[in-house]
């Protein structure tokens, strides 16, 4: 699927055969994801994720798969917590594998999954140590600009709220969109595909350097 190491997804993928790269369930009548690995934010901080493949039968059968990550979310919600996460849907259409997880907050979401995750103010996003220190695009009606923005003047938005994920990862927010970092494509003013940035292969990079290019930035209003 893709580098970032996900629990889900790498129990799905072990039984399942990528074809040309996930696509999404079309859970919600109000937004359908353009993108793969795509998660929506609720207003009380719950966290969706979808999922939709294609099962490879010779690795695992559906119920076998099914088992395993129920497995996976028992294991952690005796450790964390009664329905810390869960399995919302989980559907097998002939080889076609259609998942719906639902977390409790961004922690779970970040711990099950093994990823980077942060989802809250902006001021709790500079106290866990994220520096706002790349460059950015405002949005305005769901349209990024062109003219760079530093980091300074993203950060005297202290009222708005942050979300930081590893990419890709398509994101859903519950209010407009104000800022992404650059690594970002705006897809309308609540959504947005957190890409990346590409390595060109110019140049071996680090560990860290890895990490900071797949770090995106996304600063929105809540909607009222």
């Amino acid at each position: 699927m893709t580098e970032r190491k996900i629990a889900v997804t790498a129990v799905l993928c072990a039984g399942v055969m990528m074809m040309g790269g996930c696509s999404m369930l079309d859970q919600e009548k109000e937004w359908k994801p353009q993108k793969s690995s795509a998660i929506s934010v609720g207003k009380d901080g719950t966290i969706t994720e979808y999922v939709s493949d294609t099962l490879d039968e010779s690795y695992y059968s559906d119920t076998e798969l099914q088992s395993m990550i129920e497995s996976e979310i028992s294991d952690y919600n005796s450790k964390n917590g009664e329905n810390s996460v869960s399995m919302k849907d989980f559907q097998v259409n002939g080889k076609d594998v259609q998942l719906t997880m639902e977390y409790k907050k961004a922690e779970d979401y970040a711990q099950f999954n093994h990823t980077e995750f942060y989802y809250g103010s902006m001021i709790n996003a500079q106290l866990a140590g994220y520096l706002f220190d790349v460059s950015y695009k405002e949005v305005k009606n769901g349209a990024a600009g062109s003219a760079e923005i530093s980091g300074t003047d993203v950060l005297k938005n202290m009222a708005s709220e942050v979300m930081v994920v590893t990419a890709p990862l398509e994101v859903h927010v519950p209010g407009n969109v104000l800022y992404t970092s650059d690594n970002a494509q705006v897809l309308s003013a609540d959504d947005v595909y957190a890409s990346g940035k590409t390595d060109d292969g110019s140049k071996e990079k680090s560990f860290e350097e890895k990490a900071a290019d797949k770090r995106v930035y996304i600063i929105f209003d809540m909607e009222e």
